[in-house]
């Protein structure tokens, strides 16, 4: 048989017309796409997950879901579908949850299964606070901890400082944090009182919660420049805290002493250490009283007069005795009582009426009590420290001194500690803050 050119072209139009109909008969083998709107991060209360699905041969015939390893449900079907998250106030459904799903499309093809994490946190997390101490005018550490067994990180930290009365008296952003660690804030007074803080911490879920009240007890600090030296150095108190009872340290009297360093030390513990303060004390600490003896390291100052005999006692001498105290020729007590602009300063501060005086020497290893119970103070400071109560075989010999000064103008204990070693021990620590108590 010979095709005509008519024939032809006969078929080839009857080609175009069945193609579809050929077409339409061939089976359905791709399965549909699902996708899902479940919400990324942690969530707080219930929500609605939900699918689309598509197939662009078949079409679509339903959409199944299931969380965790519980039962295969329809959720959906040609025009999609959700699903209700629950997220009980009980609890019982916190966690991380895995859903299941997948469509399956007329043909009977059904796609393989997709996975997405839900996280549920019904929880607030738990706010932990520390009472805090410090100094006016200077940082206070405020330490705080943010637990939640389920957020590994918290939100939107807020702290807030309150008075006594209640009113807010700063507010701080903190920012983010990391759950479980102690961390710290600072914060500065201008004025010494008593004040409390919380934290405010919400998880990632958004569950808020808020400390329980920790106080902060901020204490009084000055620093006071009572007078100077021969040479123009100056003589600078720490004051630290306020309260009935008032105790002066002093250092320094001999600059080629031990006391200086010691009394230094002592004020860098307490400003480190502010709870070390005893409540209703106030502390001055004069760490050096002679401070052109001790940058020549000289026992007396620019003027040859040993410090520590020229308070106007009853017994004040220019001339020292040969006895007076071994090695320190050439000193005299000075050309009249308190001639020294050292002294001059030392004699205005002790008309602030302290209750007990501690002086730092060096060498004799003892400590000596001087005035009304003055020797119970001793004591207890010897038990903590280890020096023995005693006198220096020299005693009758010393005249001018602020341990004779102290009892006899002021009728109040002095202890003159004669130190061992120029580091402040703990245990010399612990006995300094004992006799301020």
């Amino acid at each position: 048989m010979r095709w005509t050119p008519l024939a032809t072209a006969v078929l080839a139009a009857l080609a175009c017309v069945l193609a579809p109909a050929v077409a339409a008969a061939a089976p359905d083998k791709t399965p549909p796409v699902t996708i899902c709107d479940a919400p990324a991060g942690w969530q707080s209360a219930s929500f609605v997950v939900r699918f689309s699905a598509t197939d662009a041969e078949s079409g679509v015939a339903a959409i199944w879901a299931a969380i965790d390893d519980g039962p295969v449900q329809q959720v959906g079907g040609p025009a999609g579908g959700s699903l209700e998250i629950a997220a009980p106030a009980d609890h019982s459904f916190e966690g991380t949850h895995t859903l299941r799903y997948y469509a399956i499309d007329a043909a009977g093809n059904a796609e393989s299964a997709q996975t997405v994490q839900l996280r549920i946190d019904t929880t607030p997390p738990v706010v932990t606070t520390k009472g805090a101490a410090g100094y006016m005018a200077r940082a206070v550490t405020l330490s705080y901890r943010v637990r939640d067994q389920l957020s590994p990180t918290v939100r939107r930290l807020g702290l807030v400082v309150t008075d006594d009365a209640g009113a807010t008296v700063a507010t701080v952003s903190l920012g983010s944090a990391v759950t479980g660690e102690w961390r710290r804030a600072r914060w500065t007074s201008a004025v010494a009182d008593a004040f409390h803080f919380a934290v405010t911490a919400s998880d990632e879920a958004g569950n808020a919660a808020t400390s329980a009240a920790a106080d902060v007890d901020v204490k009084y600090l000055a620093r006071l420049a009572i007078g100077h030296s021969v040479r123009h150095r100056p003589l600078t108190v720490t004051r630290f805290g306020a309260g009935d009872r008032r105790v002066l340290i002093l250092g320094g009297v001999h600059g080629d002493e031990f006391g200086a360093p010691v009394a230094a030390q002592l004020v860098k513990y307490l400003l480190a250490h502010p709870r070390a303060l005893p409540p209703r004390t106030r502390v001055d600490v004069l760490a050096c009283a002679n401070p052109d003896g001790y940058a020549s390291h000289t026992r007396g100052n620019a003027r040859n007069v040993d410090l520590n005999r020229n308070l106007p006692t009853r017994n004040w001498r220019h001339q020292l005795s040969s006895q007076n105290d071994p090695g320190a020729g050439g000193l005299t007590g000075g050309s009249a009582p308190g001639s020294e602009p050292e002294t001059k300063a030392l004699l205005a501060l002790l008309r602030d009426r302290f209750d007990i005086v501690v002086s730092l020497h060096s060498r004799g290893g003892i400590i000596d009590c001087s005035g009304p119970g003055a020797r119970a103070v001793g004591r207890r400071m010897s038990a903590l420290c280890g020096l023995p109560l005693g006198k220096l075989w020299y005693d009758p010999y010393i005249t001018g001194s602020l341990g004779r000064f102290v009892p006899e103008r002021y009728g109040v204990p002095i202890i003159t500690v004669e130190l061992r070693s120029p580091g402040l021990s703990a245990g010399m620590r612990a006995a300094l803050l004992e006799a301020a108590r």
